[in-house]
């Protein structure tokens, strides 16, 4: 006879609900076992697609966190520590969290933390940051802090704020470190030490460290007064040595060969000192004679000091006087346009008016200007005829004369 099973039993009872039997051990430890593989594959798979390794639970970037929502910006730190500081730490301002830390990197060799900051948080551009300790237990932050002479300009996205504008606050163990130090005798014996050496150096010498303090004020005062020239110098070395620095082929050669030739002057000294002392004899003797003559070279360099004197005076003429020379009484300049081969070529001008007969013929006789009359009596106006030279005044004793100038002997 075959028995009923018991989705027969349950068709034959609507009513009743099919029991439902109990997992046994067995059935537990594989479903445990399901679970572990499936999480340890959801691992590896977000491991591998986030192409990173694993830190620990402190570098995994936490949803929400401050500096990480819409609108946030990132800045660079460059940090000479990072401590003990971890990702995801606080960055605060004036004690308030405006962001944290999203990671924390090698860039040229200088540690470097990348900040996220909350949209609005706005920081000049010369900002400071610090890491600071938030409590005793080790939790860390990263402190901004506004400069004395805060930038009118901003930090944007991308932006890094130097190693010379980042430090560190004195962490729990430093602060413990140096406690200890002087709660166990490190510097306090040798506090007796220093105070009577400092005491020995000041007892007794009030008034010669007086006068050193005012010498030193003295000399700072003229240092002060003196760095332009000082900056002038350094200048001027810095130049000299970016001259020399590009001529360094001939700073070589020079040391290369001036050797040498030191080598030969200190071989040769007896022949410099035998010159030197040769220069000094003749020099000796020179001054010996020439104090003999001094008096009489002194009375011919001032009778000489006058000829000089009008022969200078003379040199735009002399220069004219020496073209009549050798062409007299040509100029040497005409010489080529007269003489053209066997032929001379002369322009003559011939003045036989009465009046310039009577002046070269009849001047000094008892005839001295009649032709002058008989010619104006031509109607010839006397302005246009030649001067009577029997008025024409002397040149020494003229108005305003002599017209003639005379070498003067009070030179």
């Amino acid at each position: 006879m075959r028995r009923a099973t018991s989705a027969e039993r349950a068709r034959s009872k609507p009513n009743q609900r099919p029991v439902r039997r109990a997992p046994n051990a067995r059935g537990v430890a594989r479903l445990i076992r399901y679970r572990t593989w499936q999480a340890l594959v959801l691992l590896v798979a977000a491991l591998v697609l986030s192409s990173c390794g694993w830190r620990g639970i402190s570098n995994v970037a936490i949803p929400g966190a401050p500096g990480s929502g819409s609108g946030a910006y990132d800045i660079y730190v460059q940090v000479p520590d990072t401590l003990a500081i971890n990702g995801n730490s606080k960055v605060m301002v004036a004690d308030v969290a405006v962001g944290s830390i999203r990671a924390i990197s090698l860039q040229n060799w200088v540690a470097t933390l990348r900040l996220g900051l909350d949209k609005g948080i706005k920081l000049p551009k010369n900002t400071l940051a610090k890491i600071a300790q938030t409590s005793l237990l080790g939790s860390q932050h990263v402190e901004l802090i506004a400069p004395p002479n805060p930038s009118p300009e901003l930090l944007r996205n991308g932006d890094t704020i130097p190693l010379k504008n980042s430090s560190a606050y004195p962490s729990t163990e430093q602060t413990l470190a140096s406690l200890s130090l002087i709660l166990r005798g490190g510097g306090i014996p040798n506090l007796e030490v220093l105070q009577n050496e400092v005491f020995n150096i000041f007892n007794g010498r009030g008034d010669q460290i007086r006068a050193f303090l005012g010498k030193l004020d003295t000399f700072t005062h003229q240092l002060n007064q003196q760095r332009d020239d000082i900056t002038h110098a350094i200048d001027s070395t810095n130049r000299l040595l970016v001259y020399v620095g590009g001529r360094s082929d001939v700073l070589d050669r020079v040391l290369t060969e001036i050797p040498p030739l030191i080598k030969h002057f200190a071989d040769t000294k007896n022949l410099l000192i035998n010159a030197v002392d040769s220069v000094g004899r003749l020099s000796q003797n020179a001054d010996q004679y020439l104090s003999e003559a001094r008096a009489n070279l002194h009375t011919d360099l001032q009778a000489l000091q006058c000829p000089l004197k009008e022969l200078g005076r003379s040199g735009p003429y002399l220069i004219g006087a020496l073209k009549l020379i050798l062409t007299q009484p040509y100029d040497i300049d005409t010489v080529p346009k007269m003489f053209r081969g066997d032929y001379q070529n002369i322009s003559l001008t011939l003045d036989v008016t009465y009046s310039a007969v009577d002046n070269a013929f009849l001047t000094g006789t008892g005839l001295s200007g009649a032709l002058r009359a008989l010619e104006q009596s031509y109607g010839r106006d006397p302005e246009t005829m030649i001067p009577d030279v029997r008025y024409t005044p002397n040149p020494n004793d003229a108005p305003g004369g002599p017209l003639i100038e005379r070498g003067d002997r009070q030179c």
